[in-house]
């Protein structure tokens, strides 16, 4: 028997295609997995569970849109069968619905329109009319109207598939009766478009039809020195030659490469211009390369197509932490896809969902960061849903460590974090969470007993029997109160039933906990999953619109479980003389170093996965376990097989942050 070590310290390279099961000689056969689900990495190369679609409204199959008139103030558009709801934040951050607008665009004119935004306007084309637009005349109000042009002659032309705004001009493209053929309006006058024979000035209206191509324009898109043009032969540049500046006297048009385009359109990120292939199954980055000296488009799902079987609808950029794209199939599934040329990552990750996803969208919110919005069917429902954001949960050593050996102190403050965590679909948090302040009273000798007084109405009859549970601000501060007998509703009976210590008044919020949550009409005789107070509680049936627990909680995430799943190919060192691929083998142990992680399963067989974290919700009230940092090592439930592959599976809705695996393996050569 031989005894070896197999590490994987990144998954960068996500799913790969199956038939690459033999390719042990590729580097990616080590980061990448044959089969992924739910799992992401950024740029680090760390495997993630992705976050939570958290409930956000009732809807219907419509298309999303940003308009972004700030970074302070940007909206989503929902675009239904003449009408547009708007939906944006408020100053305190919160999402929520603002108006809507009535309009001339059906649903399926939507589907194949184009949008372009200048300040508070934006322009929309599609075949079916001229272009419309929606003005913001304030906050919370928008109209829609036809815009006054000059110089374009819709009738003759037809109406324009495309567009968008480039160097301080609007332009229109693939026109219905002039399908290659583009347009400027004058620099800065969005609204003029006559062409001058006569005094031309760098700033007049321009006009070009692009020679090299007979298809029809599909989006244009301005980059950096060029205004990109798509359509099913490939992708063209134009720009005003050496000066780059586009005039009535200097514009050209080249077909730069035959890489050839769908309609959906494209994304910047880093430089680049992302866009999907005409067969919906590619996705292809442009750029420019010194080598050759010309522009080139480089397939980025070269071994990644079976992530986009579904095919590619839409792709969107999610400006935040991760990094991340993601790209939306017909199908209603979706990928994440991390990329950074410099480092030469590029890893597709499918995402599915309880449901089809119909839309999606980013939007930036008021700090900067980008937020994500799906519209997804699930049964006969319609909802528009946020991807949750992952907690960045507080190191140990940042804390006041010395004065906490047992880490309980610590336990408590990530427990408060661990409540704003979501990993499941369709989802809400609910907890009734006071800001208002406590002031205790004791009336007991031992000081167990007494009134609280709080200075906003936040008791009722039924308070009693509830409990009372200080929010904690550093992990030291901690007291539970047993609501006894309701006074009024400033003041209520208590009993002390924590060690923890009282404060005679008390302003850093405290919980209100309760034992079940009504209104759940959605989830109407289904099961859905519940995680409370930072752990795992279970699964419960909703009836009558009521989930009960059967215990107090402070916070409670209710929704529904996605699977969250990748297995590697089949493992084994190989040598000068042997392949440990076909040889016979058993995993003796496994090491995984994990960052805040919780509730992993580990196996070589999908059937008899091992739990590497266990906890029993039944032995913590408002304390769930500490979240695994640092090296974890369990000896392997395994026997000796051939072709043995690594399942790695998060059990729970709960965070997931692998950074490397280790496998101790054990080799018979005879079999």
């Amino acid at each position: 028997m031989t005894k070896a070590v197999q590490v994987f310290n990144n998954f960068i390279r996500g799913q790969l295609d199956h038939d690459l099961n033999g390719r042990f000689d590729l580097p990616i056969y080590f980061n990448g997995f044959e089969y992924s689900r739910n799992f992401y990495v950024n740029y680090k190369g760390n495997l993630k569970n992705r976050t939570g679609f958290e409930y956000v409204a009732d809807a219907a199959d419509c298309v999303v849109q940003e308009f972004r008139f700030s970074k302070d103030q940007t909206y989503l558009m929902l675009f239904t069968d003449n009408n547009c709801d708007f939906y944006s934040y408020d100053q305190y951050g919160s999402f929520g619905y603002v108006t809507s607008l009535v309009t001339e665009m059906t649903l399926t004119q939507a589907k194949t329109a184009k949008f372009a935004q200048n300040g508070d306007v934006v322009y929309i084309t599609h075949a079916g009319s001229t272009p419309r637009i929606i003005t913001r005349t304030g906050a919370t109000t928008f109209t829609w109207s036809t815009p006054t042009t000059t110089g374009i002659n819709f009738t003759t032309m037809g109406n324009p598939r495309a567009c968008c705004f480039y160097q301080k001009r609007l332009w229109f493209g693939g026109f219905t009766l002039k399908p290659t053929t583009i347009v400027g309006s004058e620099s800065g006058v969005y609204t003029q478009f006559t062409i001058t024979t006569q005094n031309i000035k760098d700033s007049d209206p321009v006009s070009i039809t692009l020679s090299d191509i007979t298809d029809p324009i599909n989006w244009m898109c301005g980059g950096k020195k060029n205004l990109n043009v798509g359509n099913a032969e490939g992708i063209s540049l134009v720009n005003g030659g050496s000066i780059e500046v586009i005039t009535p006297t200097l514009i050209f048009a080249t077909l730069a490469n035959t890489e050839r385009a769908n309609s959906v359109d494209p994304v910047l990120k880093d430089g680049l211009l992302f866009y999907s292939s005409l067969d919906s199954r590619k996705m292809y980055y442009f750029q420019y390369d010194l080598m050759t000296e010309s522009f080139v488009s480089t397939e980025c799902t070269l071994v990644s197509k079976d992530a986009t079987v579904g095919r590619i609808k839409r792709i969107v950029y999610k400006r935040d932490d991760d990094d991340l794209m993601y790209v939306l199939m017909e199908d209603g599934t979706m990928a994440a896809v991390v990329f950074n040329q410099s480092e030469n990552i590029n890893g597709w990750f499918p995402i599915h969902t309880n449901g089809t996803i119909l839309d999606v969208e980013t939007i930036t919110r008021p700090d900067g960061k980008d937020d994500m919005y799906i519209i997804v069917r699930r049964g006969a429902a319609v909802y528009l849903e946020r991807m949750t954001d992952a907690v960045e949960f507080t190191r140990f050593l940042d804390t006041d460590f010395e004065n906490d050996p047992t880490k309980e102190k610590y336990n408590r403050l990530i427990a408060e974090q661990l409540k704003k965590c979501n990993y499941l679909d369709c989802s809400s948090i609910f907890s009734q969470l006071k800001t208002s302040t406590l002031t205790y009273t004791p009336t007991s000798s031992d000081l167990t007993e007494g009134t609280i007084t709080s200075s906003a109405s936040d008791f009722s009859a039924t308070s009693v029997g509830h409990y009372i549970v200080y929010k904690t601000k550093t992990g030291a501060e901690y007291c539970v109160f047993e609501i006894l007998e309701y006074i009024d509703d400033e003041n209520v009976s208590v009993k002390m039933t924590s060690e923890g210590t009282f404060y005679s008044s008390y302003t850093n919020g405290w919980y209100l906990s309760f034992s079940a949550v009504s209104g759940l009409t959605g989830f109407e005789g289904q099961e859905v999953y519940v995680v409370a107070d930072g752990g795992y509680l279970g699964t419960f049936t909703v009836e009558d619109g009521v989930c009960n627990f059967g215990r107090e909680c402070q916070s409670v995430c209710i929704g529904l479980p996605y699977r969250v799943l990748a297995n590697t190919f089949v493992i084994g060192q190989t040598g000068d003389t042997d392949n440990g691929q076909t040889i016979s083998k058993c995993i003796a142990k496994y090491r995984m170093r994990f960052v805040d992680t919780a509730g992993v399963e580990i196996g070589t067989d999908i059937n008899t996965m091992q739990e590497v974290q266990e906890f029993d919700p039944a032995g913590f009230f408002d304390l769930p376990p500490l979240p695994m940092n640092g090296d974890v090592e369990i000896s392997a439930r395994d026997k000796s097989e051939k072709e043995k592959r690594i399942y790695l599976s998060q059990k729970f809705p709960l965070p997931f942050n692998l950074t490397m695996l280790q496998l101790d393996i054990d080799y018979r050569r005879i079999d």
